[in-house]
Order: structure tokens, then sequence, then C-alpha cells
């Protein structure tokens, strides 16, 4: 009787894995969703605008005087004064120019005056009370500064006064509103052209400011009235209005300031809000200044720039 050989049974223990789900979801491996794969976010564009100050060769002063009857005391007073206005501008730079315009040819009244012309003051205050002969033009003053500035090439009559590196200050001085041609067309609006072309002479808008002794807006005030024209211009450069009815010639060394103060920069591209940086000389500001999204430019409230500073302002700019 044979004998049965034991048998024996191996068992091997095994893990399952079902093979109809993807091999993505093999431990360590990444999950494909079969999607693609998401772009990466592109890197936002940046914009830096820079103003380098210390390279503006000086300040041009144009003084537009309304000589109609009521202003010659005005006049006087202004011409008297500016020996204090020179003497605060040095303070800042030596390279200044000076030219009276009272008539609608826009030349300067004993033309382009400078450090180099001794008797300066006295020529000033001749000029300025100088009348243009009409009526009827010695009250346009944004026209008769605009041709100031159309008269400053080679060969006109204010050759030598409008230089590409100096900053433009025009300063206003009347008793009444501007009656510019066009001031009685009822469009609120009719001083703009004149601004912009005065303002289009120049390279950049920030090295031209309009200031004004007139009377304020709106109601003026005893002997003078809103200057109108005027006083749209002070404000859209930021610039210096002192009122005609007070004691102006007390604080002349505010329309100094104004010509060597920079409140207003323009920048080249629409910015993102919240992503804008401004650096004076270096130094950052994270106050004193605000943005104008309307005008795209941006307004310093305190710390104003001046002469020989250099301003940054780095942002991203709107796609």
């Amino acid at each position: 009787m044979h004998s049965l050989s034991p048998i024996v049974i191996l068992l091997a223990a095994c893990t399952e894995y079902d093979l109809t789900k993807p091999t993505s979801e093999l431990p360590g491996d990444p999950v494909d969703t079969g999607e693609p794969e998401p772009e990466p976010e592109p890197e936002p564009d940046t914009s830096t605008d820079t103003w380098d100050l210390d390279e503006v060769g000086g300040v041009d002063v144009l003084f537009f005087g309304d000589t109609s009857g009521s202003m010659a005391v005005e006049l006087e007073t202004l011409g008297a004064q500016v020996i204090t206005f020179v003497e605060r501008l040095t303070t800042y730079t030596d390279d200044w120019q000076l030219l009276a315009v009272t008539g609608p040819d826009g030349c300067g009244q004993q033309g382009v005056l400078d450090a180099s012309v001794p008797d300066y003051a006295d020529r000033f205050a001749q000029g300025i009370t100088t009348p243009p002969g009409e009526d009827l033009v010695d009250e346009w003053g944004l026209y008769n500064a605009l041709r100031a500035t159309e008269a400053a090439t080679d060969k006109g009559c204010n050759a030598g006064f409008l230089r590409d590196d100096a900053r433009l200050h025009v300063i206003f001085i009347s008793d009444e509103d501007d009656n510019s041609p066009g001031w009685d067309s009822g469009d609120e609006d009719y001083w703009r052209p004149y601004y912009d072309d005065i303002v289009a002479k120049k390279s950049d808008p920030e090295q031209v400011v309009f200031s004004g002794i007139i009377g304020p807006i709106p109601d003026g005030c005893s002997g003078a009235e809103p200057g109108h024209g005027y006083a749209e211009a002070v404000a859209e450069s930021e610039g210096q209005l002192l009122p005609i009815c007070d004691n102006w010639q007390d604080s002349i060394t505010l329309l100094v300031d104004a010509s060597v103060a920079y409140p207003l920069f323009h920048l080249s591209d629409a910015p993102v809000e919240g992503t804008i940086q401004v650096t004076v000389d270096g130094t950052l500001r994270t106050d004193g200044w605000r943005h104008e999204p309307l005008r795209n430019v941006i307004l310093f409230t305190e710390n104003v720039p001046i002469l020989g500073q250099t301003v940054a302002v780095s942002y991203e700019t709107v796609e």
C-alpha cells in the first residue's frame, strides 16, 4: 500500500490594483485629470517715470500786465517789487529772465531782461506800465501771453526768452477777467486752447506754471472782478494765486517759490492703484502726494519738490 506524499500549497499574498484607474493615482505620481496645465501668471508690466529737476537751466518769467485805467497803481507797485522778486529768485538760481508783456503783438516792453542788464528793475517797471495802444486789447491776457511765446523764436521780437532747458512761469496781474478772443462765446473752457498752446512750447508740461495776481473766484473782491480764464489756468498748473485786493506785494515771494516748485507730474501710463511708489532724491515718500486718475498726475500736497531735485514714480501699468 502506497503512502501519500504530503502536498504543500504555498499561498502568496498579493496586492490588487484596479488597472482601470489612471496611473496618476499611484502613490507619488501627479494627478493627470486630462485637462491642460494652466498657463503661469504673466509678470505685470511696470513703468518708471523720472524727472531730473537738477537739469533745469533756469527760470523764464513772463509777466502780463493789464494796463486798463484802474490798474495804474497795481502795475506801479509790481514795478517797485521786482527787485524783491529777483533777490528771492536768486536764492534758487542766478539764471533768470524777465519779460513784461502788455499788448497783442506779445513783444516784451523793454525787451528780454536778465542779470546782465544793470537797470533791469527800472526797465521792467517802465515796461509793465506801458499801454499797448488800443483799449480793446489791454485785457487779452491769455492771448497776449501766447503771442509772447510765439515771438520767442530766433527771428521774433522775444528771441532768446523761451529757453529749452528753463522753467516757464507765466504771471498775470489784472483786476478783471481775461477778455481774450473767445471769452464771451459761452464756452467755459475757452481758456484751454490758449493754455495748451503755451504748454506745448515746452517739451514737458511740468516745465510750465501759471500764477496770477487777480480777483479770487467766484466772487472777486472789492474793486476787482473774479479773474475767470486766468484762475482756471492757474488751477490747472497748480500755480499761485494772490488776491489783488489784499496786500499782495507782501506775499510776492510766494510767486517766486511757485517759479521753482514742482507740485504736478504727468505720468506716461495709467497706473494700477495701490502699486505707485514715489521717491524724491532717492527717498521713498509714503504720504504728502496723491494720484489724480482724471488728469493722470501725481500731485504733491506737502514737501513739494523744487528745482534741483530728482523725482521718480514707479508703478504697475493697466493692461
